[in-house]
């Protein structure tokens, strides 16, 4: 697993977890309409790196959860995350 990413990257992962943490697995669309630009690049690193699993549920790309290495690195990330 790459434990570094970039600033885009991580704010996708937080959207990521707000889903997951809501009980829903986000496609790509649901978080491209969150962030409010396309993720898909976003998405394609994190899953490359290791952070995310994604699967294709009725032919749309979903991410499932977060790998194990990656829900302790969350937790890191949001203590130190620091709300606008």
């Amino acid at each position: 697993m790459d434990f570094r990413i970039a600033a885009d990257e991580q704010r996708v992962l937080f959207l990521v977890v707000d889903h997951l943490d809501a009980g829903s697995a986000p496609t790509v669309d649901d978080l491209s309409r969150d962030a409010g630009e396309d993720v898909g690049r976003e998405v394609a690193a994190l899953r490359s790196k290791g952070w995310i699993l994604v699967r294709h549920i009725d032919d749309r790309l979903t991410v499932v959860a977060l790998s194990p290495l990656a829900v302790t690195a969350v937790r890191n990330l949001f203590y130190g995350r620091r709300e606008p």
